[in-house]
C-alpha cells in the first residue's frame, strides 16, 4: 500500500498510487480487492507531447451509479505558452506541486491572484492543512496523498499563497477582466469547460477570455480531467487553445 512514507518524491518516475488516499480514495470500496491508480512521469516537451495514456488513472462512480475507469495522459509536460511556464496534467490536484514549486523558486509571490476556468469551483476543504516550511518532497506526497480533483485551492488560500480569486465556471463570467494584466497572476485551466454539456459557450469568447489572462500569467496550469471530458477531445481543444 503507498504511503506518505514510500510514494515518490517527485514527478520524475511514475508511479502507483494505492490505499485509500488522494484520487484514489474515490469509490475505493467499488472497485475491487486493491484498487490503484497510475500517475505518469513529467516530461518537457511541446503541446505536441500531450498525448493520451493506457493506464487508468481515475476511476470513481457517475451520476447513474455505475463505475467509470478513466485513462489519462501518457506523461505530465512542461512547456511554455508564448513564454509563459506551463504545466499540463490530466487530474487538476496535481498543479498544487506545480505552483508551490514555482513559489519556491520566487516566479510567484504570497498573495498570488488565481483565475480558474473550469467547470468546477474545486474549493472543497482536505482534511489536513498545507504548511509553507514543507520541503518539495513532503509538498509532492501532500499533492497525491491528501489533495484530490476537488480540493486543492483551498489549501494554497488558507496558507495565503492565493489573494484574489474569479471562478469562470459558465459563460457569465467569461466578460470579466478586472484582473487580466496582473502578473502574479495563476491562470489554472480545466479542459472539462469543453465538454460536451458545455458546448452552448461559444469557442471564441473562451479564448478571448484565456488569451486575456495569460499573456502576463506567471504560470498556466492545464488538466484534461479525464473523469469528465474524453481526453481526445481535451486534447483537441487544448491544441486549439494554443494554435
Amino acid at each position: 500500500m503507498t504511503t506518505a512514507g514510500t510514494i515518490p518524491e517527485s514527478y520524475v518516475q511514475p508511479f502507483w498510487l494505492e490505499g485509500p488516499v488522494g484520487n484514489n480514495a474515490f469509490a475505493y470500496d467499488r472497485r475491487g480487492p486493491s484498487p490503484r491508480l497510475w500517475v505518469p512521469p513529467l516530461v518537457d516537451g511541446t503541446v505536441a507531447d500531450v498525448v493520451p495514456g493506457t493506464q487508468v488513472v481515475f476511476e470513481d462512480v457517475d451520476e447513474h451509479g455505475t463505475l467509470q475507469s478513466c485513462t489519462g495522459l501518457a506523461t505530465f509536460v512542461r512547456t511554455v505558452w508564448d513564454d509563459v511556464p506551463t504545466i499540463v496534467v490530466d487530474n487538476h490536484n496535481h498543479v498544487f506541486a506545480f505552483w508551490i514549486e514555482a513559489f519556491r523558486h520566487g516566479h510567484l509571490e504570497p498573495g498570488a491572484t488565481l483565475v480558474h476556468l473550469d467547470q468546477h469551483r474545486d474549493t472543497r476543504v482536505p482534511a489536513r492543512g498545507f504548511d509553507a516550511t514543507w520541503t518539495p518532497a513532503d509538498t509532492f506526497r501532500y499533492t497525491n496523498i491528501d489533495l484530490n480533483v476537488g480540493n486543492y485551492i483551498e489549501p494554497a488560500r488558507r496558507a495565503g499563497l492565493i489573494g484574489e480569486a474569479l471562478f469562470a465556471t459558465g459563460s457569465s463570467a467569461l466578460d470579466d477582466r478586472r484582473v487580466a494584466g496582473q502578473r502574479n497572476l495563476i491562470l489554472n485551466i480545466d479542459l472539462d469547460f469543453f465538454a460536451p454539456e458545455m458546448a452552448y459557450i461559444d469557442f471564441e469568447t473562451t479564448r478571448r477570455f484565456v488569451d486575456a489572462h495569460r499573456r502576463t500569467a506567471a504560470i498556466i496550469t492545464i488538466a484534461t480531467s479525464p473523469f469528465f471530458i474524453d481526453q481526445t477531445r481535451a486534447i483537441a481543444f487544448l491544441q486549439r487553445l494554443m494554435s
